[in-house]
């Protein structure tokens, strides 16, 4: 049991924040949750109850400074020095390049890049005066693989491996280790309720609206049968914050791993050949069953 290690969760009013919350507060972690919408912590409440675990919650908005400012400031008068922060506060934004307008992407790294970065940079400091924590990042299979439809989402991504890989270098010499998580797909409610579509993505002026909506279909079909969960993952931040000697990554998924694995096998060209290939192929036909 691990009382005495406080740990902040953002994103935590639904989807893997939420189940990372609820399973650290069972494993013994002193849990401080947080979300931008107050309103919407009814579900962690009702679940909280159910387990028969205390969780605090915290109203942050990773866009806000002041938000972050004032979360941070009341868990360290609360719990004292954090022992871990888990960054996983995040959206989506589905939509070929074309499509996508600049304010949408800007958007979409405020929150996914330097929303992260924001609370990363007000934890840190106190993590080196005590010289020990544990920053965990959530990111994506998309962040280390591209995927059509997700131009954008992907290169958030794809941004957070660099930051989390390099900010491990400098953390490690104060103590501090960072582990970078990256999910499978995981049927949560980003692919539901929060699924975030470019406003040009389904526009009959778009030239890619046919494709586009093939790949969605592609991918509803995908999370419909994916077979990691919410509590993989959550397991897998556990084992981040506790283990004696984190690994920088972490790839939570079979499939995942498996894909991963061929890219790193096999010749670049041939890889991405088989790779667009694939997709493409399943986009124009769509198996009836596909998991990730």
């Amino acid at each position: 049991m691990m009382t005495s290690r406080a740990v902040l969760v953002t994103g935590a009013s639904s989807g893997l924040g939420l189940a990372t919350a609820l399973h650290l507060a069972c494993r013994g972690f002193r849990v401080l949750a947080t979300m931008r919408d107050l309103t919407r912590r009814d579900e962690l409440d009702r679940e909280a109850a159910r387990k028969g675990v205390a969780i605090e919650v915290l109203q942050l908005d990773v866009t806000d400074r002041a938000s972050i400012e004032s979360a941070v400031s009341i868990a360290s008068e609360r719990c004292g020095v954090l022992y871990g922060l888990v960054n996983n506060a995040g959206v989506q934004l589905r939509g070929y390049f074309e499509d996508v307008a600049d304010d949408e992407v800007r958007s979409l790294f405020e929150t996914n890049v330097f929303g992260t970065m924001a609370v990363t940079r007000a934890v840190l400091p106190q993590m080196r005066k005590a010289g020990r924590g544990r920053i965990v990042i959530l990111t994506s299979i998309g962040g280390r693989i591209g995927a059509p439809a997700s131009s954008a989402y992907c290169a958030s991504k794809f941004a957070l491996e660099g930051f989390g890989e390099s900010l491990a270098l400098e953390a490690k010499l104060v103590g501090v280790d960072v582990s970078l998580v990256t999910p499978a797909v995981v049927p949560t409610d980003i692919w539901g309720r929060n699924r975030g579509v470019a406003r040009g993505a389904t526009s009959p002026a778009s030239p890619n609206r046919a494709a586009y909506l093939r790949h969605e279909r592609l991918t509803d079909r995908v999370v419909a049968h994916a077979a990691t969960t919410a509590m993989d993952v959550a397991r897998a931040v556990e084992a981040a914050l506790t283990e004696k000697k984190p690994r920088l990554r972490r790839v939570v998924g079979r499939r995942a791993a498996c894909l991963l694995s061929a890219r790193k096998l096999l010749p670049g060209e041939l890889f991405e050949r088989l790779y667009a290939g694939t997709l493409n192929r399943l986009a124009r036909r769509g198996p009836e069953t596909a998991g990730a």
